[in-house]
């Protein structure tokens, strides 16, 4: 006898790993993102230190502390400047203002990327803004901003590559954090003291891994078989 004919239903179908099935990117946010959180403590701890040697006082100070500077990079093979400057900061506001930034976007970011890969992003992003400044910058700086735009960039990269599988109401988080990465580039142009070099290093290498790394958040949501 002929075999009965069955009815292929839609779960039966392998998803699209291009075309991921539609989800609620806000539902699964966490409001306390552990890598975004850890790497908020670290940068306090560090300002801390910054003040108890007495780091902001001069620019000597700084650099001994650590900053990124290009002279002890290139010409003293100081290359762990790359990492250090990461983590100071110039002033209360600044450290303020980097930790908002860095909650906001860490938050997207573990739900987007997952920990892991929101923590490498953060890093190349981070070493990558701080290459840019060492090489471009006759002063020494410091900041997490770099490895943020980095977050920035690979986030907005994100609802980009997504679009289809992200309700409107999602997808616009995307526009306003690229409207809102647009606004703080434009005023690093017309301060003088804001490290743009940086920005423009940590967005570009944020980017690059938006488009090279796997979305986390499909992954975890994808039926098991």
């Amino acid at each position: 006898m002929p075999e009965e004919l069955k009815i292929i239903t839609s779960d039966m179908l392998a998803e699209d790993p291009f075309h991921p099935a539609r989800t609620d990117f806000e539902k699964g946010m966490s409001v306390a993102p552990v890598i975004a959180l850890t790497l908020i403590a670290a940068n306090a701890i560090a300002f801390g230190w910054e003040l108890s040697i007495g780091a902001l006082k001069s620019k000597a100070a700084i650099i001994a502390a650590g900053a990124i500077y290009g002279e002890k990079v290139f010409a003293g093979g100081q290359s762990w400047r790359l990492v250090t400057g990461m983590f100071l900061h110039g002033g209360f506001s600044h450290l303020i203002g980097n930790c908002l930034a860095l909650y906001v976007l860490g938050m997207a970011c573990e739900r987007a990327w997952g920990r892991m890969r929101t923590l490498l992003i953060y890093f190349v992003s981070g070493l990558a803004a701080s290459f840019i400044s060492a090489f471009m910058q006759l002063r020494p700086a410091v900041g997490a901003s770099g490895a943020i735009f980095g977050l920035l960039g690979a986030a907005v990269v994100f609802f980009y590559r997504y679009r289809g599988s992200c309700h409107i109401r999602n997808r616009r988080i995307g526009i306003g954090l690229l409207a809102w990465g647009a606004f703080q580039l434009a005023m690093g142009v017309l301060t003088p003291y804001v490290d743009n070099w940086a920005h423009f290093g940590g967005l570009a290498a944020g980017i690059v891994l938006g488009f090279i790394l796997s979305a986390g958040q499909f992954e975890q949501t994808a039926p098991s078989v």
